[in-house]
């Protein structure tokens, strides 16, 4: 009566604190790590992207500006690129995937981008004099950290991959067994183990002893294996879109700064989003409480069927001559 419930119970718990940790990581890397990484990825892109047009404005083919920049200066292209990188940055601080010293970095890069802007602008105003204009380029390339000053480790572009790798494995401890869901998942395997051995011996000592056949008890036994059945897939799934995420930000570090760039971007988080679209607590994560829910229930069921059974004995050697 007590034993068989517990057995349930500890099954049950084992393999919940298993689940539920792998579930927390994922949401972790589905909720901060993911959006991040796709958020550093566009400010990288922009900002190399930027700095290219302002290059060819300023600088053209030829060395000189071209003749446009007379009448409209920078263009579009390069406030536009600027202003999608500095609302990249801003939105990565807000994910919450960042430490205290990455946000504090994030914020040191946004300062050099106001400052690579004004650089920009001042080469821009500048225009018509060479030296001038060649000067501010330079500053501002250097400042960025894009070719050929891009070995400068406190540039902008290199505290962004730096940022990019730091959460690259971050994703990457995250999508591993820990300790806990380890010993967890292995401490449930030996219980479930034990409770099939125990549920089989009740079986045959009910029908020895009380001469009563327990197809209830049968029953009340089966929520928990298949919900035990049902965290195993969870499970499973949960390591596959941890694995997608930690692929993801290698993808994403790859990408470099071309005009189909923010395209190619678009398309790996999309592909992300399909590939966590399980992991959100609407699917596999409300299956896995459901499961554990009915387990529970079940178990209690056995015990008290066994209390039963328990109490209709008495009777009946009460009752014996």
């Amino acid at each position: 009566m007590l034993l068989l419930p517990a057995l349930a119970l500890t099954v049950l718990a084992l393999a919940g604190t298993a689940y539920l940790d792998l579930d927390g990581r994922t949401e972790q890397l589905r909720e901060r790590y993911a959006p991040a990484m796709v958020e550093l990825a566009h400010a990288r892109t922009s900002l190399d992207l930027a700095h290219k047009e302002a290059s060819l404005r300023l600088g053209g083919d030829d060395g000189k500006p071209l003749l446009q920049t007379d009448l409209v200066g920078l263009g579009e292209r390069y406030p536009s690129l600027l202003t999608e990188a500095a609302q990249s940055l801003n939105n990565a601080a807000q994910t919450k995937a960042l430490r205290a010293e990455q946000e504090q970095e994030v914020r040191v890069v946004s300062g050099l981008v106001v400052a690579y802007d004004d650089w920009i602008g001042w080469a821009g105003s500048h225009h018509d004099s060479e030296v001038l204009r060649t000067a501010g380029l330079d500053y501002a390339a250097s400042l960025l950290g894009a070719p050929p000053k891009s070995s400068d480790d406190t540039a902008v572009l290199y505290r962004i991959r730096a940022l990019e790798g730091e959460l690259r494995a971050d994703a990457s401890e995250l999508s591993g067994w820990t300790g806990l869901s380890t010993v967890t998942a292995w401490a449930a395997l030996l219980a479930v183990l034990v409770f099939v051995f125990t549920v089989v011996g009740t079986l045959d000592f009910v029908l020895a002893r009380l001469r009563v056949r327990s197809p209830l008890l049968t029953l009340y036994a089966l929520p928990v294996l298949l919900a035990l059945g049902v965290l195993v897939l969870g499970a499973a799934g949960q390591q596959h879109a941890q694995r997608k995420v930690a692929a993801a930000g290698v993808e994403l570090a790859a990408v470099s700064a071309t005009p189909a760039a923010g395209n190619r971007i678009e398309v790996l988080e999309e592909e992300l989003a399909v590939d966590l679209r399980g992991t959100h607590p609407g699917a596999w994560t409300l299956a896995a409480e459901l499961a554990l829910a009915v387990g529970a229930v079940g178990a209690v069921a056995s015990g008290f069927t066994l209390f039963h059974y328990g109490r209709k004995h008495l009777q009946i050697l009460w009752r014996a001559p």
